[in-house]
């Protein structure tokens, strides 16, 4: 009998999105009894690019997390400094992209996406991103896995773009710093007259692009979204919980489809308990630990109570 064919869909979320889906990656393994790095099919977005980028090249779940827990010798990324730090470096005074924020203003792309649109450059140091890749990854090359896409946004467009599915041609190290391309962080990518932008700013995992393939299974773990929404005191901790209850209700939206469609949904969100751990600032790196142990305890249960609805 035919096994079925799997996707893995990682979402965006930053330092602390990265390291809480590295957690919850392994408990999935665990209890689903399926190695994630075998999928058939892989999207990821922002700091998803990143992680699937390294499972479709055959890097395991288990080595990720000894890269964490820094008991690898042979992680090639040093979490205090390859991502930057808890400040953006003082962006470009230029818009992302002010045809998104025209677009926005007519109706024709998201509010988020508008706003994003409407930040300045990033000038953030992503140096540290292309030697990770290109460390799997030959240089100027994709990777060997037929179908790895790393979602972009087209700046003059406002369209989500599949890089390795719509654009064959781009360097995989380049994809992986468009989809990570954080609006006011990290610079946008420039790619045959074209820009983009971090993926994240028009869908937080983009499961519906799989829509259309022939896959049975999908595994979503989106760190951007969360059905136990906190009620966080701190301000900005309040506008971050706004955001992610956005971003949730379009993922909600994309698994729906995907179950409409016949193909079942394992989707692996925070708790609240992780939600309190991420704080506001998911691209602090003093806070990556943090998260990482406290999605350690709580990822069991989080999986437990999803592959019940599975």
């Amino acid at each position: 009998m035919a096994q079925k064919k799997r996707a893995l869909v990682l979402g965006c979320g930053g330092v602390a999105g990265g390291a809480w889906t590295i957690a919850a990656m392994q408990e999935v393994e665990k209890q689903l009894g399926w190695p994630l790095h075998k999928a058939d099919y892989f999207i990821g977005t922002s700091v998803g690019a990143v992680l699937v980028t390294l499972l479709s090249q055959g890097i395991t779940v288990e080595q990720l997390v000894a890269c964490q827990q820094g008991t690898s010798n042979h992680c090639h990324w040093n979490h205090e400094v390859d991502s930057g730090g808890a400040l953006p470096p003082l962006p470009r005074w230029r818009f992302n992209s002010a045809n998104l924020l025209r677009m926005g203003l007519r109706g024709k792309v998201s509010t988020l996406s508008a706003v994003m649109g409407a930040f300045p450059q990033g000038q953030a140091d992503m140096s540290g991103f292309i030697r990770l890749v290109n460390s799997v990854v030959p240089r100027g090359e994709w990777s060997h896995h037929p179908n790895t896409w790393l979602m972009a946004v087209e700046a003059e467009t406002g369209k989500r773009v599949a890089l390795g599915r719509d654009i064959t041609d781009m360097p995989m190290s380049q994809a992986v710093c468009a989809s990570y391309a954080v609006p006011s962080w990290c610079p946008p990518v420039k790619w045959h007259r074209h820009t983009y932008l971090d993926g994240g700013i028009a869908s937080p995992t983009s499961a519906d692009f799989l829509l259309d393939t022939d896959v049975e299974e999908v595994v979503v773990i989106a760190p951007m979204a969360s059905r136990d929404l906190d009620n966080p005191l701190h301000p900005f901790s309040r506008i971050e919980r706004r955001v992610r209850k956005y971003m949730t209700q379009i993922v909600v939206n994309e698994v729906a489809a995907l179950r409409q469609a016949g193909k079942r949904v394992l989707r692996i969100e925070p708790s609240a308990e992780d939600l309190a751990a991420f704080g506001f600032n998911l691209m602090d790196p003093k806070n990556r630990k943090h998260v990482f142990d406290t999605a350690l305890a709580t990822s069991p249960r989080v999986v437990e109570l999803a592959l019940a609805e599975f």
